[in-house]
């Protein structure tokens, strides 16, 4: 059974048009889990009428807002989730018709699957968020977009890989991706993602080293698997999260595999 997990938290136009675009493919998927990391009661009100819309299966995972919390948010959708694969999304992703196919056909027991974006302009998304989408209009403008540096990062993947699985590269230079896919029983083995992060930034980047460190290595299909990233102003950047609150703990001398306060907790 396959999961979408897309995380969420107030942006209901974005999301909106996040499944807007996975109802194009939803012969790719059983379940949509959104999990929510605390949107106010009239936004809850509002997502409950906005997912009756849609012909697939939509669980609401809420959780209690206390700061930015999206490992806390990421783990509960996990434990809401019934499938045995997990393809994870951010409500501002909208993926393109052919996205998720991508991902199953490189899936693998022991591996994850990175998948590529395409950062839209204000203006880009704009057109995106006021117009009915389509698989042709989705595929018009992937293809206005230039494809180059999706080709060099997909190569810079595969090649970290190599030299990672070769003991030649640190396990610190892994990272998820855009966004990334796994099997359920891979990612229970590092214990899901690390609740000590709190505020934005690290996270993903903590989830990767862990997964690698347990001998859990990339696969890349980011040349393949592609989303829109709808714009949205950000107070930081992903050049810049090591400016935020958990730059300390991510630069830990010893990170293990297996995270203490994950999906369990002791």
């Amino acid at each position: 059974m396959i999961s979408v997990i897309v995380n969420f938290f107030e942006r209901l136009r974005h999301l909106q048009c996040c499944l807007d675009a996975l109802s194009l493919c939803s012969n790719a998927f059983e379940e949509v889990v959104i999990t929510d990391d605390g949107s106010c009661q009239e936004t809850v009100e509002q997502l409950g009428a906005l997912v009756s819309k849609y012909d697939f299966r939509i669980t609401h995972a809420w959780q209690p807002h206390q700061g930015f919390r999206v490992a806390a948010a990421r783990n509960n959708g996990i434990r809401h989730a019934r499938g045995d694969y997990l393809i994870f999304l951010d409500c501002d992703f909208v993926v393109l018709p052919n996205t998720l196919k991508c991902h199953l056909r490189a899936a693998k027991p022991g591996r994850f699957v990175a998948g590529g974006h395409i950062n839209l302009d204000e203006a880009a998304t704009v057109r995106l968020l006021t117009t009915p989408l389509s698989s042709e209009s989705l595929k018009r403008m992937e293809r206005s977009f230039p494809q180059r540096q999706l080709v060099k990062r997909h190569r810079r993947f595969i090649k970290r890989t190599l030299l990672m699985r070769l003991g030649l590269m640190s396990h610190r230079k892994q990272s998820l991706g855009g966004h990334y896919s796994i099997h359920r029983k891979d990612i229970e083995r590092v214990n899901g993602y690390d609740e000590n992060f709190k505020g934005w930034g690290g996270e993903d980047e903590d989830l990767g080293i862990r997964l690698v460190k347990a001998g859990i290595y990339c696969r890349s299909a980011i040349r393949y698997a592609k989303v829109l990233h709808l714009y949205h102003p950000r107070e930081l950047g992903n050049k810049h999260w090591k400016e935020g609150p958990n730059i300390d703990y991510f630069n830990r001398e010893e990170v293990p595999s297996f995270c203490a306060n994950g999906l369990k907790q002791s």
